[in-house]
């Protein structure tokens, strides 16, 4: 048996760096990864916005960025228009970028156990203590701790196997989740304008979701898709099968020689009712930090590490590793990304009852402008004068079933904001919140004509 002040499980984006920033800070730190350290590799579109990389502590080396990203470009189904967004970003090596993240929290001073399997979280007098991992020779060893991080990934292999009763273990459902697939290729052409992503909507393609093309260089790109869970488990659709029959031999695919395939799933949902419990917290992919309209995981994983790290810090000063001891993390997470979280997953649920046809009417109508989406996309929600309330307003005028939809997202977006900005500042608030964030979202999903199925069970 091993002790440790705090012990990191997954060696990630959010796990590397929560680790780091640990032991920078003189706590004792185990990183315990599943996996060997020359293959933790996520299975991303490996892109990342600038402002991500600016305001991390430590500098990436320049091998990790493959290519310098200006925007994004977003087309129609029927490819008639296209939006260009800007917003400067990177195109990760994402096996050089997990390298270079674990070797920082070693030369840190974090003790990284890489083959080392969790089987699940210690638990005594209703407290998170440590982990119990399996190790590469076979045998069985408990890591304690004063604090468990989980950032294992969608699995949340902490995270899933707390008592139901503890608000962090709220499940992943399909209905919030992406299933996604994709290869990374190299192609026998020159990829036009690879300085921008590519986001391509298309109900057939993609259900629910989007096909993307994210040059890597001038002639590899990352390309694939995501379709939405819901649709997956009910109609048994596949993002591997989509891919094959639409994408693998089209012509962007051209002289396709294959670098890396994979596939997964990826959370794209409101954040989890509490990020904590007792002795214990989670972050990234598994704290359900993902952008829920576009996928993004790699930046909030980071920021969610950060914000991880100070709570932790700070209960040690204090010596309370309680849930109440832990809660700041809560509320600095809401105030730097989770509201905007909240309020983006109230767009993708309207976004993903849209078809074909909506979607090229309200793009050529140009409901939103390319200054209002990224408006939206960076803030989550869209704050207009009264002259561009009236130029919006006409523009509604020419589509008017997709202009309801857009106005019914709109309104309960600012709805979401008003009851998250409400998030109660200790544990026992929790209960009466969340039951009022339930009842918004069953009225959400009755006027939109979905069914959601955590509204009608508390797990």
């Amino acid at each position: 048996m091993e002790s440790y002040d705090v012990v990191v499980v997954g060696a990630g984006s959010a796990g590397s760096y929560a680790a780091y920033l640990l032991a920078k800070a003189g706590l004792s730190v185990a990183l315990v990864e599943m996996k060997s350290r020359d293959r933790v590799f996520k299975v991303t579109g490996d892109a990342i916005g600038e402002h991500h990389i600016n305001r991390m502590a430590i500098k990436p080396p320049s091998n990790v960025f493959m290519i310098k990203y200006e925007g994004a470009e977003l087309y129609s189904p029927d490819m008639s228009v296209k939006y260009v967004v800007l917003g400067k970003g990177y195109g990760l090596d994402m096996g050089k970028w997990a390298r270079w993240l674990i070797g920082e929290a070693e030369r840190a001073g974090v003790t990284v156990l890489d083959n080392h399997k969790v089987q699940g979280p210690i638990i005594e007098n209703g407290k998170v203590v440590g982990v119990r991992v399996l190790k590469p020779d076979g045998s069985i060893e408990d890591l304690m701790s004063k604090v468990v991080l989980d950032a294992s990934g969608v699995g949340a292999v902490v995270r899933s196997r707390l008592p139901r009763e503890w608000w962090i273990s709220e499940p992943l459902l399909p209905e919030d989740a992406s299933h996604a697939f994709r290869e990374i290729i190299e192609v026998d052409y020159d990829i036009e304008r690879p300085e921008y992503i590519k986001i391509y909507l298309d109900a057939n393609v993609a259900p629910g979701g989007y096909w993307w093309l994210f040059p890597k260089s001038r002639n590899t790109m990352n390309i694939g898709l995501g379709l939405w869970g819901k649709l997956s488990e009910e109609l048994g659709l596949n993002p591997r099968h989509n891919y094959e029959k639409y994408l693998m031999n089209s012509n962007y695919t051209r002289g396709r020689r294959v670098i890396h395939v994979g596939g997964g799933i990826v959370p794209t949902r409101r954040p989890l009712p509490s990020l904590v419990g007792n002795g214990v917290l989670a972050a990234g992919d598994a704290a359900v930090t993902v952008n829920p309209v576009h996928g993004g995981g790699i930046g909030p994983a980071l920021l969610s590490a950060e914000l991880a790290s100070k709570a932790i810090i700070e209960a040690f000063e204090k010596g309370d590793y309680s849930e109440s001891g832990l809660w700041r993390y809560n509320l600095e997470y809401l105030r730097a990304y989770g509201i905007k979280q909240a309020m983006l997953d109230v767009f993708r649920l309207m976004l993903q009852t849209l078809t074909n046809d909506q979607l090229n009417r309200g793009l050529r109508a140009r409901l939103l402008t390319e200054d209002e989406v990224l408006e939206i996309s960076e803030k989550g929600t869209l704050e207009l004068s009264l002259f561009q309330k009236i130029k919006v307003g006409l523009r509604l005028m020419r589509v008017p079933d997709v202009a309801s939809k857009l106005r019914l997202a709109l309104r309960y977006m600012g709805e979401v904001k008003a009851l998250y900005s409400e998030y109660p500042s200790e544990p026992r608030g929790l209960p009466q919140w969340y039951s009022r964030l339930v009842d918004l979202y069953r009225r959400y999903a009755g006027d939109l004509g979905i069914t959601l199925k955590w509204v009608s069970q508390r797990f």
